[in-house]
């Protein structure tokens, strides 16, 4: 469904809107959902263009930096080591070792 307008009436549910022939079809769903929009769902009253003298002046700016860290570790630990790779020389030893050993199938 392309909409022209897209309305987002609770935090858990929005409604899309689009343009059918003689009228308007409206479509609420609940929220996470994917929704597409044609060209021309903003007005191009809405869109600003920043100017260049600001554009330059935040070049200019440097940023701030703080000294203190904002995390603090409390303990390191080395994980623990990996078993031994077992290569399987055919199918019939390969199914056995997922069977018995790693217990993924069954």
């Amino acid at each position: 469904m392309i909409t022209t307008e897209i309305w987002f009436r609770e935090w858990w549910q929005s409604s899309a809107h689009r343009e059918i022939n003689g009228g308007k079809e409206v479509l609420t769903t609940e929220l996470p959902a994917v929704i597409a929009g044609q060209k021309g769902i903003v007005e191009e009253a809405d869109l600003r263009i920043p100017n260049m003298r600001g554009i330059m002046m935040a070049r200019k700016k440097l940023p701030s930096t703080e000294t203190k860290p904002a995390t603090r570790n409390a303990s390191y630990e080395k994980p623990a080591p990996k078993a031994a790779c077992k290569i399987a020389k055919n199918v019939d030893e390969l199914v056995d070792l997922l069977r018995n050993e790693a217990k993924v199938i069954q």
